[in-house]
């Protein structure tokens, strides 16, 4: 069992019990994948590896709420897109992430996504969508696999969920579902809440959907879908506060459901009316941050917090403004905001702040060790305003998973080259079968035949 002592630094954390910021000078002890100690002066011994961690910030891993972390392709590229994408959220200090994995098409498909998720030692809730992909795109979309993929998704999800949903022998990455199917437009021969309940007889850790408006969570509230198992992610339609909005608000917190918003790819991609991360805070309902898709918009969460700030700052001052009031002393969200949506907030909305989300004594050892003397750090004396406002992904020194070490010295324990070769070689094979001017004249038919 691997011993680690971190010596020296300054423990940033959210404390769980009383829901306050914490930052004070403290050494860490970890044995196998736990935290045993938090202290002051605690003694090296034989057998421990020491962390110098003077003049460092320990905090915990950041948690990625909603993560798409490859594409619809060939098994083959999956593996090494999946892989790819957890080596990148890692090396920029996400150690836990809900993965909405969209391209369960085939068994093929998802054995390796699910390969390499475990392969990458990331924390995650890997949560195949129970959707096929479609088998027409003109003149309109038609799924006539939709059945049998569903056939085999359904006996995939009993022999993964074998082990009580433990996907990995360390309980690192964990069954979830994704389920888009509801309010879809299609057809469906098998009941939802039998789908639904299969998944939680496992128990899946998360089922999790992509919701925009209030009528879809409310499709959700009728036959009594929802629960503190459920993770909705976006939900920007909420954002209008009509009276339909706040009934969808009131069932998402009645039930205890979670929500989890994109900041960065919500506000490129214009979804809906904005952000509505301060809203459900200020309503009760548990919410985390993510970054969503790194193919569209960046893959870290340091942008995910600084945009969810800005989004909250402009809409205070909009509404002062409109009121003609006075500008604040301060504003009303803050740096430990923003730093507890990308920890303990998002280890709440899956379900998993027993074990992550803070640096505590008996909680599993997924830490980030900041170096801050770093260029971007070494001004800064505050850890969660340096940290929200300042910091990037090579401010991370050192980040750990389950007591492990994956990310040294600045750089990836896994050697990074050979993923990076097998990527580069993958995505070009796909932009030989799919060139960008094929691409845009399929979405330019499927756009005028539908948008117009």
């Amino acid at each position: 069992m691997a011993k680690y002592l971190l010596k020296g630094g300054t423990v940033a954390t959210f404390v769980q019990a009383t829901n306050k910021p914490r930052a004070h000078k403290a050494d860490v002890l970890i044995e196998g994948d736990t935290i045993v100690r938090i202290e002051k002066n605690i003694d090296d011994e034989p057998g421990v590896e020491v962390i110098d961690c003077k003049g460092r910030w320990i905090t915990p891993g950041f948690v990625d709420t909603h993560k798409t972390v490859q594409g619809t392709i060939t098994p083959e590229e999956v593996a090494i897109g999946q892989l790819a994408g957890c080596l990148d959220a890692l090396n920029n200090g996400t150690t836990t992430m809900l993965d909405h994995f969209h391209a369960a098409h085939t068994p093929a498909h998802a054995e390796a996504s699910l390969k390499a998720t475990i392969e990458s030692g990331a924390r995650v809730v890997w949560a195949p969508d129970h959707l096929s992909s479609n088998t027409q795109l003109f003149p309109t979309l038609e799924f006539a696999k939709d059945t049998e993929t569903l056939q085999w998704q359904r006996a995939k999800l009993t022999e993964w969920g074998a082990n009580g949903g433990r996907l990995s022998p360390d309980g690192r990455v964990l069954l979830g579902l994704a389920y888009d199917r509801l309010g879809n437009g299609k057809e469906h021969v098998v009941p939802h809440e039998e789908l639904l309940a299969e998944a939680r007889a496992i128990p899946a850790q998360t089922i999790t959907a992509h919701i925009h408006s209030a009528e879809q969570v409310l499709l959700w509230r009728d036959p009594g879908l929802l629960g503190p198992d459920v993770l909705f992610s976006h939900c920007c339609g909420l954002a209008g506060h009509t009276p339909l909005d706040e009934e969808a608000w009131r069932a998402l917190k009645d039930s205890g459901a979670a929500i989890g918003a994109t900041p960065e790819d919500e506000i490129g991609m214009a979804l809906g009316h904005g952000l509505v991360v301060f809203d459900a805070v200020e309503r009760g309902v548990k919410v985390g941050i993510g970054a969503d898709t790194a193919s569209i918009n960046g893959g870290d969460m340091f942008t995910a917090m600084r945009f969810v700030l800005q989004d909250a700052r402009h809409k205070e001052q909009h509404r002062i403004r409109a009121a003609k009031e006075a500008l604040p002393f301060k504003y009303k969200y803050n740096s430990v905001d923003a730093f507890r949506l990308a920890t303990l907030g998002g280890a709440e909305a899956l379900g998993l702040a027993n074990i992550i989300g803070t640096v505590e004594v008996g909680k599993k050892a997924d830490l980030l060790i900041f170096d801050a003397n770093s260029v971007n750090l070494a001004g800064a004396d505050d850890p969660f305003s340096g940290i929200v406002f300042l910091a990037a992904s090579e401010d991370t020194e050192f980040v750990l998973v389950a007591g492990e070490v994956v990310k040294k010295n600045h750089k990836l324990v896994r050697e990074w080259a050979p993923v990076a070769r097998e990527l580069q070689k993958r995505a070009e094979d796909i932009r030989q079968r799919w060139p960008a001017e094929v691409l845009e004249g399929a979405w330019k038919k499927w756009y005028d035949a539908n948008m117009n």
